[in-house]
């Protein structure tokens, strides 16, 4: 397989009404985003904050999975996810940090190489390694489920 070297996602999202919208991704079914109510919005689904941070939680699970998998480690893996929004010098609110705490309910005999791929596959995650260079991005790793 040829390595790759450019890829293109594509979305649509169409405006259903106040602050709500529906995303059409491929041939999946469609999504629906809203703000919460402090923002003006119904909370009636996830708001764009809560797709970043899936977003950014997913890319790095992938990421940590495909290193697990090829130190043939078997362990759950969870994340709790955490984005901070603050005014920044303008007043506007902005993302100002995110934090993920990766839980790895590892063997003990399996821990050096759980604690190998947490030192290197944040770098594999086009999402997360994206976002860092705007938003500190916090990781932790915590063993235990």
């Amino acid at each position: 397989m040829a390595q790759i070297q450019t890829l293109t996602f594509t979305q649509t999202l169409t405006h259903t009404g106040g602050f709500r919208a529906e995303a059409r991704v491929r041939d999946l079914p469609p999504y629906g985003l809203d703000e919460p109510k402090d923002l003006g919005g119904e909370d009636s689904a996830p708001c764009p904050m809560d797709y970043l941070l899936t977003a950014v939680g997913g890319c790095l699970l992938s990421s940590l999975a495909m290193c697990l998998q090829k130190k043939r480690v078997e362990a759950p893996v969870s994340m709790d996810l955490e984005g901070e929004v603050a005014r920044n010098d303008e007043g506007l609110l902005r993302v100002s940090r995110i934090r993920v705490r990766i839980r790895v309910d590892a063997r003990e005999e399996d821990r050096r190489k759980v604690e190998g791929c947490y030192q290197i596959f944040k770098k594999y995650c086009i999402v997360s390694a994206s976002v860092a260079q705007g938003i500190p991005l916090e990781t932790e790793l915590v063993f235990g489920g």
